[in-house]
């Protein structure tokens, strides 16, 4: 009888149910960050070193508003050349970054579980599946490639953050535990 009124409010093992829409629109942030990723992969070789050196430009014309360049605009060709590889990919690990974060909202709605290892490995194997799927999409646009290194490349971030999470997490047993 005692047992009936006790409170179940904190139980790791009661999940909150959410409705169904709000467990669709949860996915909407994924679903316009994938999109958004596809679109910028479609782009063919030429676009796409056009918008990473556009980016470059306007870091090199911060970066002489800050005194950090000097020098004529003849020289920064160089420099924009030098800076493209790092900028793409930097590009691609962020894209990457927020799509992951954008996965982990939508599974944290959908994907109930107290198990956040679980969770957070399934949103690295989302990503790194889309990261897969969006190499073999770059095949057959002019110019471009898919590499698996790439792949690598753009869940190196993401993989990074969810050792972070795992660390933490443990972390937290630990000295509940204790």
């Amino acid at each position: 009888m005692g047992n009936a009124s006790v409170s179940k409010k904190g139980n790791m093992n009661d999940k909150k149910e959410y409705p169904t829409a709000a467990k669709l629109l949860s996915w909407l942030p994924a679903i316009f960050v994938a999109a958004a990723i596809s679109w910028f992969s479609a782009q063919p070789a030429a676009e796409s070193t056009e918008m990473s050196d556009t980016v470059s430009r306007l870091i090199l014309i911060l970066g002489t508003k800050l005194s950090f360049f000097h020098g004529n605009p003849a020289q920064y060709t160089d420099l924009i050349e030098l800076m493209s590889f790092p900028v793409r990919k930097t590009a691609h690990m962020t894209e990457y970054l927020v799509f992951y974060c954008t996965v982990r909202f939508g599974l944290h709605f959908t994907y109930r579980t107290s198990n956040v290892k679980r969770r957070l490995l399934t949103t690295l194997a989302i990503v790194f599946l889309y990261a897969c799927t969006d190499e073999f999409h770059q095949l057959f646009v002019p110019g471009r490639a898919g590499r698996f290194t790439d792949v690598l490349i753009d869940c190196f971030g993401v993989t990074i953050v969810t050792l972070v999470c795992l660390m933490r997490q443990q972390s937290r047993k630990h000295y509940q535990n204790a």
